[in-house]
């Protein structure tokens, strides 16, 4: 008896032995996992923050005429970074370096960070001809616990991010950020034109999609650059074809910080018919709301609308130079029979930015102005869909448009270039290797 009860006993260890070394095993592999995961973005971190500070470097040593090897501006094949120690940050690939040792990542030990830069065609990235480009490639060595009992003690993370530099010319650019909808629509016998070219981050198979006779076309040497795929109506035409399988991108401005948000100078604009009105910078806890025949003037400056929006309508008009108007909640309404007039600053923390709209509000807006609609500026609007029409070929607007979803609609034009040279960020993740 007392042998079966002992033989029990033994029978229950070893099952409790077994059961608890596949319990460690599924603790180790999620600890595994999870620090893989982790280390892995911060790699990508780094490596986006060491390429576009390489980049911001050129553009500064250059004064933005960048040349290969003048001014401290370096082009070369890909090669390891030194060690933080020995950096002395006198070249745009030693600040990118230290960018990288900054945050977290230095040749030394089980990290590697190689540099690659050059005026030519990123080897990375497709569809994309800027005048200076930098790929950072970042990798780690890391210890594992779960899969060191099968023999692999250590497993590689790797990033890698290639930043360019267009002089001028990311003004009048398109970006579409959503990831999976069909994210940009052109609707009936409608012209769209572009100088710079439209890139559409969306995976969706008809990513974009021009139904009717409409027509888009991007001049000036750009490209209509699509990560997923399109579609096209009968009658509908893209000038010249889209690159598909394009590379995906980040927001291009997504390191843009959002305003400090004050107490209320005022608690909205509302003029009536017929008037005129000059406002200054502030923060509004109201609508700047512009209806009938009032003309309202915007000092240079910038204006926070925490809630209300923007709108124009009827046959009012809104002026300013010098404008970036900040919208926390609600959207900007601009329709068809109103007269526009909107340029961003040219220098200062908000050079370059028309319209902001908060990252955590969705509220879509309508810019439906027609040639009467004269934007100059970034149309800032990554959350939010978007409806689009303005300019001509004779007034075609200086501006780059940010948006999660758009819809071009009537006849629309953007210039070439913008108030503003801008980075535009191309990012691509490593595998576990």
């Amino acid at each position: 008896m007392k042998s079966r009860i002992g033989r029990q006993h033994g029978q229950a260890l070893l099952l409790f032995s077994f059961c608890a070394m596949v319990l460690f095993g599924m603790l180790g592999l999620v600890v595994d996992v999870g620090w893989a995961y982790y280390r892995k973005q911060v790699a990508q971190s780094a490596a986006e923050s060491a390429a576009t500070a390489a980049i911001g470097a050129a553009v500064t040593l250059s004064g933005g005429s960048i040349t290969c090897g003048v001014a401290n501006v370096i082009c070369q094949s890909e090669t390891a970074c030194p060690s933080s120690a020995s950096n002395a940050g006198v070249t745009n690939i030693d600040m990118g370096c230290q960018y990288a040792s900054t945050n977290g990542f230095s040749t030394a030990g089980r990290q590697k960070v190689t540099m690659t830069a050059g005026t030519d065609t990123p080897p990375t990235v497709t569809g994309t001809a800027p005048k200076y480009w930098v790929t950072v490639r970042v990798s780690e060595s890391i210890p594992q616990l779960f899969a060191a009992i099968l023999g692999v003690q250590n497993a590689s993370i790797t990033a890698r991010s290639t930043a360019g530099y267009f002089p001028g010319s990311i003004g009048g650019c398109i970006y579409v950020l959503n990831k999976t909808d069909q994210s940009m629509q052109m609707n009936g016998n409608i012209l769209f034109s572009t100088g710079c070219g439209v890139n559409i981050n969306s995976t969706s198979v008809s990513a974009l999609t021009l139904v009717g006779g409409a027509g888009l076309t991007a001049s000036n040497g750009s490209k209509v650059n699509i990560v997923g795929g399109y579609s096209l109506g009968t009658n509908a035409s893209i000038t010249p074809s889209p690159v598909t399988g394009a590379a995906s991108f980040t927001d291009p401005m997504g390191d843009v910080p959002a305003p400090a948000v004050g107490s209320c100078n005022s608690f909205g604009v509302s003029p009536s018919n017929n008037q005129k009105v000059t406002i200054d910078p502030g923060v509004y806890c109201g609508a700047i709301s512009v209806t009938g025949h009032a003309v309202v003037t915007m000092n240079p400056g910038l204006y926070i609308v925490t809630t209300g929006g923007v709108s124009v309508g009827g046959q009012a008009t809104l002026n300013g130079t010098g404008v970036t108007i900040y919208l926390q909640t609600n959207s900007v309404s601009m329709s068809g029979g109103a007269t526009t007039n909107l340029t961003a600053p040219t220098s200062g923390v908000w050079q370059g930015i028309l319209f902001y709209q908060d990252r955590s509000d969705t509220t879509s807006s309508s810019l439906v102005g027609g040639s009467a609609q004269i934007l100059n500026g970034v149309l800032y609007f990554p959350t939010t869909h978007m409806d689009y029409t303005g300019g001509n070929s004779t007034t075609a607007q200086n501006i780059t448009i940010v948006a999660d979803t758009l819809n071009i609609t009537g006849n629309s034009w953007i210039a070439a270039t913008g108030s503003s040279p801008f980075l535009t960020l191309f990012s691509g993740i490593g595998v576990f290797e």
